[in-house]
């Protein structure tokens, strides 16, 4: 697969972008009412970075672009619930992901940055519920969905990077940490418009004590 990721921060006077490309592998099996999936998944990354520097009597445009990658591993253990109205599955998940960055020189003047490789290895785990149900509208059936979840996060939790002017010695820079402990929400909608197609809308959430992150996505898809 393929996503386009850009970022914009006006009050820093910076901007970022990258082209990402992705490829996964998945599996599952299902033994009567217990489940388990499992995957692999790799992105390349295509960064590129520009910033500017003002102050009284100085000004500098500085750019960088380098490569890095993202490496996730996942497995998951479900029991499903099967009622007369809906089904329910409890689940625990367990999940790694590395990422690995190119060092870079910024090109530009006197305020140009460079930084060395670096690295960062982060599991989680979660313990969650699942809950679909299928509703029949007119003569169009949807299928509605929803879950709840706590994930815990451990390892480098806290990112951070090494940066040095040219000649001078190097200063540690810190990221935004991963919250240790967040509340997930999932929330969906898919409805078969026809035989071979379906159209679904999808929110998803994570609550933590001093961020949150929330995000829609729509899809459709037409099997052949």
């Amino acid at each position: 697969g393929y996503s386009h990721t850009s970022l914009e921060a006006d009050n820093r006077a910076s901007s970022g972008s990258s082209e990402n490309y992705h490829l996964g592998l998945f599996a599952g099996t299902q033994n009567g009412n217990l489940g388990f999936r499992s995957g692999l998944a790799y992105t390349w990354h295509s960064i590129e970075t520009g910033r500017s520097v003002v102050f009284p009597g100085f000004a500098d445009s500085l750019s960088a672009d380098y490569d890095a990658g993202t490496f996730q591993a996942f497995g998951e253990l479900g029991y499903r619930i099967n009622t007369a109205s809906a089904s329910f599955e409890p689940y625990a998940n367990l999940a790694y992901v590395n990422f690995d960055a190119d060092g870079f020189t910024e090109k530009g003047g006197a305020a140009a940055l460079s930084s060395g490789d670096r690295s960062s290895d982060t599991a989680f785990t979660t313990l969650g519920l699942r809950a679909s149900t299928v509703l029949t509208l007119g003569t169009v059936t949807a299928t509605a969905r929803g879950g709840l979840g706590w994930r815990h996060a451990f390892g480098d939790v806290r990112p951070d990077t090494a940066l040095a002017f040219a000649g001078g010695s190097s200063f540690a820079i810190e990221g935004v940490p991963i919250a240790k402990n967040a509340a997930l929400l999932e929330a969906g909608l898919d409805v078969n418009i026809t035989e071979n197609a379906t159209f679904g809308i999808a929110y998803q959430g994570q609550i933590a004590s001093d961020a949150q992150t929330h995000g829609f996505s729509a899809k459709l898809g037409v099997r052949f």
